[in-house]
């Protein structure tokens, strides 16, 4: 089951695009750097030579985030963690992934997130919020030193048009916040598609935020189109009892299916 779902990873990053492999990939629920290591050197990903960048976490769950790049086309320049302000003992969780490195001629600024869940009741939603302010607070730092080229990506658990997303990361324009730095790109996906499927309905809990010179030079074609969603029929539930586009996860309940996840991945090509 372990190397099944490495294949189907590597699969499935072979498969975005014929013509090039993906330059950086942003991953959540990574347990540490041994399945990192076996994705990236024992999968037919071993021909393009990713490095990965990944520190453990002090989350309950024990697993974190990372980032894989091919250093032919991403020169890393620095990373660290940014970590939540944790109260309570139940409130552990991942650390978000900052990423500094020079793709082309521009320097990038890379945040990868996973944030805290909607179990129980969504008691969690503070911290999310608390989260994104935090990484928020970072790029805008890093903005008004002059920093221009902004991805923030990942699992946020909460949709773009949530208020613990809209407000956190200063996304809609008004008085005091005539330009936002960032815009989110899973904006236009309400009600028409979603990364994950949840209770008969689409959710985007899966985003990209970038900035506007980020967003500019974003390409569009038929794999890459503007729902940024990647769902070839391997990644489907064939199940025909689904109304909706499902992914095919690794388990239905208890139960081993065979899938890769209950996640689409997210897909986004920037013109260096």
């Amino acid at each position: 089951k372990y190397h099944k779902k490495l294949n189907l990873l590597a699969k499935t990053y072979i498969s975005i695009d014929k013509n090039s492999m993906p330059t950086l990939i942003g991953m959540s629920e990574i347990e540490n750097d041994k399945v990192l290591r076996a994705l990236t050197m024992d999968t037919p990903l071993r021909k393009v030579g990713y490095k990965f960048i990944h520190y453990s976490s002090n989350d309950i769950r024990g697993i974190d985030v990372a980032l894989l790049y091919n250093p032919k086309r991403f020169s890393l320049l620095e990373s660290r963690v940014i970590t939540a302000p944790i109260n309570k003992e139940e409130d552990r969780t991942r650390d978000v992934l900052y990423v500094k490195g020079t793709m082309g001629k521009e320097n990038y600024n890379i945040y990868v997130i996973h944030a805290p869940s909607r179990r129980e009741k969504n008691i969690k939603k503070h911290l999310r919020a608390e989260i994104f302010a935090l990484v928020y607070s970072n790029i805008d730092s890093l903005y008004k030193k002059g920093e221009r080229n902004f991805i923030v990506m990942g699992d946020m658990n909460d949709n773009p048009w949530d208020e613990t997303i809209e407000e956190s990361f200063k996304t809609k324009v008004y008085s005091q916040n005539p330009q936002p730095i960032l815009t989110n790109l899973m904006q236009g996906n309400k009600d028409i598609t979603g990364s994950y499927v949840y209770g008969g309905s689409y959710l985007s809990f899966d985003q990209f935020l970038v900035s506007d010179n980020v967003k500019k030079h974003i390409i569009y074609n038929e794999t890459f189109n503007k729902s940024h969603i990647y769902n070839p029929k391997f990644l489907i539930d064939p199940n025909p009892k689904n109304k909706l586009i499902t992914p095919f996860s690794t388990y239905r309940g208890l139960k081993y299916q065979g899938g890769i996840s209950d996640h689409f991945p997210i897909i986004m090509m920037i013109n260096e």
